[in-house]
């Protein structure tokens, strides 16, 4: 790794159309570390991450990348930034028609003039990195849910990028390829030094696992930013509720329709029981 990438987040305002999802964002994920960006489903983690890839524009404020305000930059400096992030999407966003190892090898062959044989070595490189160097010439269709997201790993890292941004790496696994998708993030932090990694996640089990830094959306606000052992000692009502995997009760009060009449559910069994019989 050549060098390390700061992300600096600066009073953002974001959303879409005139809904502002997140506001009041000021923060800083360290270079060289693992942040999780931590919260509910529709939080606005993934809105988050959409803008630092720079697929959405904010309302306000400023996202530094290195120290480059990402959205003040001119056209050919804005892409040639964005080309220097890696991506790991959520369903691993392979293309079909295409081999593994010509999805892991795509950033190369679109962005580069490599030769194909030497594209070929970066790729199996890659995909050996993330077990998978025997399913390059496989089709996307061939893999298991986890292959897929670790071949996605695999071509979010082919270019060595300074900042690896990862969106709910574990989300749909089960327990073992989620442990391995984690052991597989701390061995790239380790396998390239200075690499920035951000994931945006809400299991906690990862990022136990994986965290150095922790930012908790919850409000359109951050209602934490700060290392793991902070937060899981903090006394915050809905930080606690999240750490210790708590519902808050909720009261439906004297709603009629929570109660179904004796009728109502005869006639509805016998129109049932009517048609099964019917074939």
């Amino acid at each position: 790794m050549r060098y390390s990438w700061t992300i600096e987040l600066q009073d953002l305002r974001l959303g879409y159309g005139d809904t502002v999802i997140l506001e009041n964002i000021t923060a800083t994920l360290p270079a060289g570390c693992i942040s999780v960006i931590l919260g509910a489903s529709g939080g606005g983690k993934s809105t988050l991450l959409r803008h630092i890839i720079g697929l959405a524009r904010p309302f306000s404020g400023k996202i530094l990348l290195g120290g480059k305000d990402l959205f003040s930059l001119p056209g050919k400096e804005f892409r040639l930034l964005r080309r220097r992030m890696g991506v790991l999407f959520q369903d691993g966003a392979l293309l079909g028609a295409l081999t593994v190892g010509e999805n892991v090898g795509l950033p190369l062959t679109e962005h580069t003039d490599l030769p194909p044989s030497l594209v070929r070595e970066v790729v199996l490189h890659k995909l050996a990195l993330v077990g998978l160097a025997d399913f390059a010439d496989h089709y996307p269709s061939e893999l298991s849910g986890g292959m897929r997201k670790r071949a996605g790993l695999a071509r979010a890292l082919v270019t060595d990028p300074p900042i690896l941004l990862c969106d709910e790496p574990t989300s749909g696994l089960d327990p073992v390829s989620a442990a391995q998708m984690d052991d597989l993030l701390l061995d790239m932090k380790c396998r390239f030094p200075g690499m920035t990694i951000v994931s945006v996640s809400h299991d906690m089990a990862s990022v136990r696992n994986i965290a150095d830094h922790v930012l908790v959306l919850h409000k359109k606000n951050i209602v934490y930013a700060g290392g793991l052992s902070g937060l899981e000692e903090s006394a915050d009502p809905y930080l606690r509720r999240f750490l210790d995997r708590k519902a808050p009760r909720y009261s439906f009060g004297d709603d009629p329709r929570l109660t179904l009449s004796e009728e109502t559910q005869k006639i509805m069994h016998q129109a049932l029981d009517s048609r099964l019989e019917r074939g």
